[in-house]
Formats: structure tokens, sequence, C-alpha cells
């Protein structure tokens, strides 16, 4: 099977959490292309309306966690347009599938 691009990888992480938030009873969910290296997406549910951040690793690789500054900014960005700030750790493996379970950090 041939090797999966950076791109791939980080929309095929993407439409998990899509698939996810989906499933959890999330709607008006939006997917908004900030620049060629950072996605956002939005998402409104009975709780709370979010901004979701997804980081996805291929497996055998392991998450790492958003430094301070990117926290701090993707955070202040959530604030701005009322919605709580999620990063969305994925790992998948070279079928595209999932590996696990989608780790959630809330930020804000």
């Amino acid at each position: 099977m041939p090797e999966l691009s950076l791109a791939e990888i980080e929309l095929t992480g993407e439409n998990h959490v899509e698939l996810w938030l989906t499933k959890n009873g999330y709607t008006n969910i939006e997917k908004e292309i900030l620049s060629s290296k950072e996605t956002e997406i939005r998402a409104a549910g009975t709780v709370e309306n979010i901004l979701v951040q997804t980081r996805t690793f291929l497996d055998p690789h392991r998450p790492f966690k958003l430094s301070e500054y990117s926290i701090d900014k993707f955070t202040r960005r959530a604030i701005n347009i009322n919605r709580v700030a999620y990063v969305a750790y994925v790992i998948i493996d070279s079928n595209k599938d999932l590996v696990g379970e989608i780790i959630w950090e809330r930020l804000s």
C-alpha cells in the first residue's frame, strides 16, 4: 500500500472527528480552512458550541501536545466566537481506519 501524504492523513483525521461529532449529536458542523496547515471544525451541541483543532498521527506515531503558544492562540479565537476550544487527537492506520478512540482535550 502506498504511503499516505500529510494532506491525506490530516483530512482523514478531520473526517473521523466530523463523524464522531455527528454520531454524538452535534449539528451545524463546519470546517474552516485558515491556512494550508490550519483547519478548524465548528459544531453546535446541546451543552456547548465548540471549536475543534484536529491533530492526526499515522500509527505507530503517537500524539504530542500543542505548544503553549498554539493553545493560547486557539483558545482566544474560540472565546472570541463564543465557543469552547477542544483539541482532538486522532491516530489512524495506513488504511485510514481509526486506531483506538479519539482523545479529546478541552482547552477552555
